[in-house]
């Protein structure tokens, strides 16, 4: 039995089918469990085999609760806890060890998608345009006279330099984007009385950003449409606009994730007061 549904298990998930994992695990292990009772200390009957099958399923999948679980559940026997526990962790460890990845991740990895860090959440799903998004945007109004315009794009000591203006109608409603080099052209060739006029004759259509929207579906949008900033507006007719989204936010975003992971991480050290009576103790023995 041990042979065949190797062999037979084998076969199934190299040709690339989708296969099930879970049983074959089972039998298997309770399987070669038979096989190791002809040779180990006899603990009575089905010791072995159960020890075997917990380990194989909690070692190969890479969830060592899982093994001890399955295993309990299928003898309702409380006083095999702790040899499965100590088979499982065992075998959890060799796999962690020898193993690259785990069997519910090697299709996937052969396929191109090489998970890195299994299970893991995409920082971009979890954070959302109104936690990283500009709220001190400069805004041009539709109705604005070119001297204030003019004005306007004097660069601020304390500001940075902006590449693009939203222009806001009333209500704060976004009406079109309008970049710097534009809108220095319109003011050196004064052939607009203001601003709006400009506006009507652009028929470009600003992409915009919701407030609501995770970063991932930001990235997507950035990738499809190639542009890097995006005008973040509420949802609705009324489109008042909030602030604005570029691609360094995003980094700055995923940067400041990577820094909170790490802290986390991070070993944790004793105060002094404990670490100096640690090492008096030590001294004195």
């Amino acid at each position: 039995m041990l042979l065949v549904k190797s062999t037979i298990w084998a076969v199934s998930l190299g040709s690339g089918t989708s296969g099930g994992v879970l049983a074959p695990l089972l039998l298997m292990g309770g399987a070669l469990g038979g096989v190791e009772a002809g040779v180990l200390p006899f603990e009575g009957p089905g010791f072995w085999p159960l020890i075997s099958m917990g380990a194989i399923l909690g070692g190969t999948m890479r969830s060592p609760l899982t093994g001890i679980v399955f295993a309990v559940e299928l003898t309702h026997d409380i006083n095999m806890l702790l040899p499965l526990l100590i088979a499982v962790t065992i075998a959890h460890g060799f796999t962690v060890l020898v193993l690259r990845r785990s069997i519910l991740t090697e299709k996937v990895s052969r396929r191109g998608f090489h998970v890195s860090r299994e299970y893991a959440v995409d920082p971009l799903e979890i954070l959302f345009v109104r936690e990283v998004m500009r709220t001190n945007v400069v805004s041009l109004a539709a109705d604005m006279p070119l001297d204030a315009l003019r004005h306007a794009l004097r660069p601020a000591p304390d500001r940075r330099l902006q590449r693009l203006y939203p222009v806001v109608g009333p209500g704060r409603n976004l009406t079109a984007l309008v970049t710097r080099r534009e809108l220095q052209q319109i003011v050196e060739s004064g052939a607009q009385s203001n601003l709006g006029s400009f506006v009507v004759e652009s028929t470009r259509k600003p992409t915009v950003a919701y407030p609501d929207e995770n970063l991932r579906v930001v990235v997507y949008r950035m990738a499809e449409t190639g542009l890097t900033r995006f005008p973040v507006v509420e949802r609705g007719e009324s489109g008042r606009l909030l602030g604005m989204i570029t691609l360094t936010d995003l980094l700055t975003a995923r940067a400041r994730n990577l820094e909170a992971e790490q802290r986390r991480d991070r070993p944790f050290s004793l105060p002094r007061t404990f670490a100096a009576i640690g090492q008096r103790v030590g001294g004195a023995a």
